[in-house]
């Protein structure tokens, strides 16, 4: 069940709710809260046995989440709440049974002053109301005697939301009308300077590119893998190293690397050594000098944090492993009992035989510790130890120190999110971090990261221009809403089509050039980071299978290239890297109708308008992009005239 202990102010979202969730307890070793909050993912939200009860307190914005628990690692949707409806995340492929909370505190209308109700950004200023779904018909900021007609913003399942955008950041004094039927709500008056968000500047200039160093290219030719028969395609960070003229030439001046550090997979997200570059790679070496090449040309780079989890052959749990409950690391894990593993186990890991039979085998016995998603591989950290937190800030803050720029945390929504503020606490100000939160990123947000890797816009994206599933209208809900939730936040967003763990949208769309530019013009005019997975601008196909299904190797030989998706990606980057109206204007709707889109993006005295028609079936796909700035029109289209 669930229950409403109060509300309380918030700097973030002006009032949040104190919601204790709870089940019947049995046997069960252990239990977590589920839900949209976390992606359903087990290790942020563990709960407390207590009175025959599984139970946990959280705080959240209002409005409708949808949850669920773990109970020993099996998925259970609340016995004592009959509210359940089916949720459905494509962009996680995630399709459930869940139960639902409605989370509304006491008003028919609301705004406070914090970071997503009244806050500032490129020298403007956002004022948010929110009012009961469906009853209001106009709402009014006064000003000083000044009346601002607010728009009707966005809509979710139980607010309407209105905003009015002023130039200027200064103090107001402020209040609100509401026209409700024949009743005039009044609210305030307020009197408050817009928040501001603390974030490196320095992002909202960049283009980013994510290379997977295995897949992307060999410059060491003879080199030591660590599993015989793991896929390995070999690629290192020399390889990386030499093509960064082509990244340079596409425009790209940020790289986000997957796992670069010791570990026994390609992928990386298995690590045995955090404070050593992996010698697959190429080792500290190889590091140095990509860091030292990088800075020649002003590219920034960013790491990839598994913090969630380890390997299980790293140092510590093999000391678990050894030693039982006498290792000094016990508490770096979340062992349910020892020994962790059985000796039949033991015996089988030697075993000389391929290393997909031996895992497949090593699956089949079991184990007696918390493990990421199922995988014996990667055993839970216990982030409710402080010495895990303590290593946690020394591993980051030991790669800042060697030139990386900032961090991408992997399984960011399985770690609780006070562990993540309290490592940000620690790290220098100008390190840009995001966290991979597959579903609502607001618990995450403004004092955890400064962004997140923005799935509720892929999951947009590809309700319109994949699935079909929304129209613009529905479409256009879908940006504004994500727009109120996550207000400054969302420029600082992680944006894509692709990455290392979704197939690559070219082969979602059927290889139809036309309907992937035209989703990848929209990426790159939208607000947030824009970036591109290795092998987008090519047209790299997908290839594998499961989480593998978009990591081909990437293609070296020109011939192969698709000249004219290179052609219009090059195009697209340049535009973005020159107007900081697509990097920091405001976005102003225009037309959202059928499957047309139009919109504008604007700041000080320079204007970007967007058209993109994408009819059904993608026939005639096609998008314009005008540029006016100090007098002067720049214009690209695509695909017209055919």
């Amino acid at each position: 069940m669930y229950k409403i202990f109060g509300f309380e102010r918030d700097e973030r979202f002006g009032r949040v709710a104190v919601v204790e969730f709870s089940i019947p307890a049995g046997g069960e070793p252990y239990a977590y809260l589920l839900g949209s909050f976390n992606a359903f993912n087990e290790g942020s939200f563990r709960m407390v046995r207590s009175d025959g009860r599984w139970k946990i307190k959280v705080r959240l914005p209002e409005g409708v989440w949808y949850y669920a628990f773990s109970l020993g690692g099996e998925f259970k949707v609340d016995p004592e709440n009959p509210v359940r409806r089916m949720y459905k995340r494509p962009s996680y492929k995630f399709e459930r049974e869940a139960s639902v909370a409605e989370v509304k505190g006491p008003g028919r209308f609301f705004h406070r002053p914090s970071i997503t109700y009244l806050y500032s950004f490129a020298g403007r200023t956002h004022v948010i109301l929110r009012t009961d779904w469906g009853s209001a018909t106009s709402a009014t900021l006064n000003l000083s005697g000044e009346k601002v007609e607010m728009r009707p913003k966005a809509r979710d399942e139980l607010f309407d939301y209105w905003e009015a955008v002023l130039p200027g950041k200064d103090a107001l004094e402020y209040s609100f009308e509401v026209e409700m039927g024949e009743d005039l709500g009044r609210l305030g008056p307020f009197s408050a300077v817009p928040e501001s968000l603390e974030a490196p500047a320095w992002v909202l200039e960049r283009v980013f590119y994510q290379v997977m160093p295995d897949r992307f290219a060999v410059g060491i030719a003879e080199k030591k893998l660590p599993l015989k028969g793991e896929s390995f395609y070999g690629g290192d960070l020399r390889g990386l190293r030499g093509h960064l003229n082509h990244l340079t030439g596409l425009g790209i001046n940020a790289i986000y690397l997957t796992p670069i550090f010791e570990s026994m997979t390609y992928h990386g997200y298995d690590v045995t050594d955090y404070f050593h570059t992996a010698e697959r790679l190429g080792g500290d070496a190889e590091f140095d000098a990509l860091v030292k090449e990088l800075e020649k040309f002003n590219v920034r780079l960013i790491l990839d944090g598994v913090f969630h989890h380890t390997s299980f052959f790293h140092p510590y749990f093999q000391d678990v492993v050894r030693r039982g409950g006498e290792s000094r690391y016990r508490d770096f894990y979340r062992p349910l009992k020892f020994p962790v593993v059985a000796q039949e186990f033991l015996n089988l890991l030697e075993e000389d035989m391929p290393w997909r039979e031996k895992y497949r085998a090593l699956k089949g016995l079991g184990w007696n510790y918390e493990t990421f998603f199922s995988v014996w591989l990667m055993p839970s950290l216990n982030h409710d130890n402080p010495e895990v937190v303590d290593l946690i800030a020394e591993i980051m803050n030991y790669w800042l120190g060697k030139g990386a720029d900032g961090w991408r945390l992997d399984v960011a929504h399985g770690v609780p999110p006070e562990v993540w503020r309290e490592v940000r606490k620690r790290l220098p100000a100008e390190a840009y971090l995001f966290g991979e939160v597959m579903d609502d990123g607001r618990p995450w947000l403004f004092d955890a990261f400064h962004g997140v890797m923005n799935y509720r816009l892929y999951d947009a994206l590809l309700r319109f221009f994949v699935l079909g599933e929304i129209d613009a209208r529905g479409f256009l809900n879908e940006l504004n809403l994500l727009s109120t939730y996550y207000g400054p936040a969302e420029y600082f967003t992680y944006n894509f089509l692709d990455n290392h763990d979704v197939p690559r949208f070219l082969d979602l769309v059927e290889g139809d050039m036309r309907r992937y530019l035209c989703a990848l013009a929209f990426l790159m005019t939208y607000k947030g980071i824009p970036a591109l997975f290795y092998g987008d601008e090519i047209g790299l196909r997908g290839g594998g299978e499961g989480m593998g299904v978009g990591r081909a190797p990437m293609e070296w030989d020109e011939g192969k290239w698709n000249m004219e998706i290179l052609k219009v990606t090059r195009a697209l980057i340049r535009m973005r890297r020159e107007s900081r109206a697509l990097q920091l204007g405001e976005f102003v709707p225009l037309r959202f109708e059928g499957r047309t889109v139009a919109y504008e993006r604007v700041c000080n005295g320079e204007s970007v308008s967007v058209v993109i028609d994408y009819p059904d079936g993608g026939k005639r796909c096609r998008f314009e992009i005008q540029r006016r700035y100090k007098g002067t029109l720049q214009r690209f289209e695509y695909g017209y005239g055919e």
